[in-house]
């Protein structure tokens, strides 16, 4: 099958010669943009929509253990990603930091770790520890940056600015690690110049990783409200795949596509209820690449 971007999979192959499995990890962090006064965070965020890991009080041995129990029985996987994904990974002291990293890092076959969080939460002991890390083991950094217009993230109530996305990146970019951009499509205020202004800025920035997906309603969440009262729609399937192929198009074909999509428990979404079929979206998007003659970097307009 012809791959029509740069899939994270080959990716993972290619470099440790076969399957690997990013080990889901939830170690109880809290993000400084809900837990400070006054602070609620942003507008679609529920946590819980994305931990599955509720009745192991947050015991990252554990977790550990019972994916690579589950990657390696089910899936026959044997090289493992300790992907530490709830919440704001780097938010706690950098002494508590190492003790989780180094807890999902002690198992055999673990080839890397990769640490979720903002922009906004890098200190500098935070940047001595994953300097550290890169030293012993392959260290992916995914910054949540959503969108590169500082309307829309204030609009959203992120609580930091694209220039804070910027000086994390710069900061970054010193150490021996892979930097993942996290991206959404069909934000409230967002249209088709807004998205892909934001596509030609990531793609300007020399970073190794994105992962896009549409805006996903949850319930009791803010942006829920603005979709009850009409202030707000999500993206049709077809619009999404649109979208979706016009952003990869202008981004450097080098770049690793993590994810291209995302999925929340059934009982929480309130839209789009085609979110919930991954491979209908895959399919939807391989098809709108196909039909119009796309590929990854087709339309950068980045300067080798």
């Amino acid at each position: 099958m012809t791959e029509f971007y740069n899939k994270f999979s080959t990716f993972l192959k290619q470099k440790y010669g076969e399957r690997v499995r990013k080990i889901c990890l939830d170690a109880g962090f809290t993000c400084p943009n809900c837990s400070a006064d006054g602070k609620e965070g942003c507008i679609y965020c529920r946590n819980d929509s994305f931990s599955r890991h509720e009745n192991l009080e947050y015991n990252v041995a554990k977790q550990m253990s019972k994916g690579i129990e589950f990657a390696r029985g089910r899936m026959n996987i044997k090289k493992y990603i300790a992907y530490f994904q709830a919440s704001t990974n780097t938010f706690a002291p950098a002494t508590t930091l190492k003790s989780y990293y180094e807890q999902a890092l002690s198992f055999e076959n673990v080839v890397g770790i990769s640490i979720s969080t903002r922009p906004d939460c890098l200190s500098l002991n935070v940047i001595r520890l994953i300097n550290d890390l890169s030293k012993k083991t392959d260290v992916w950094i995914e910054l949540g940056l959503q969108t590169s217009h500082n309307k829309s993230l204030d609009l959203i109530n992120r609580g930091h600015t694209y220039e804070d996305f910027i000086k994390a990146v710069h900061q970054l970019q010193k150490l021996n690690v892979r930097i993942c951009t996290h991206l959404m499509l069909g934000l409230p205020g967002e249209g088709r110049n807004e998205m892909m202004e934001t596509a030609k800025r990531i793609a300007d920035l020399n970073i190794h990783e994105v992962k896009l997906h549409p805006v996903l309603i949850l319930k009791e969440t803010k942006l829920e409200k603005l979709f009850q009262n009409n202030s707000f729609n999500s993206l049709t399937l077809q619009e999404y795949a649109t979208v979706a192929v016009d952003f990869i198009s202008k981004l450097p074909s080098d770049m690793v596509i993590q994810r291209l999509t995302a999925e929340a428990p059934k009982p929480m979404l309130v839209a789009p209820a085609w979110s919930m079929n991954k491979l209908a979206v895959l399919n939807a998007i391989n098809k709108e690449f196909q039909i119009r003659g796309f590929y990854q970097g087709k339309n950068c307009s980045t300067l080798e």
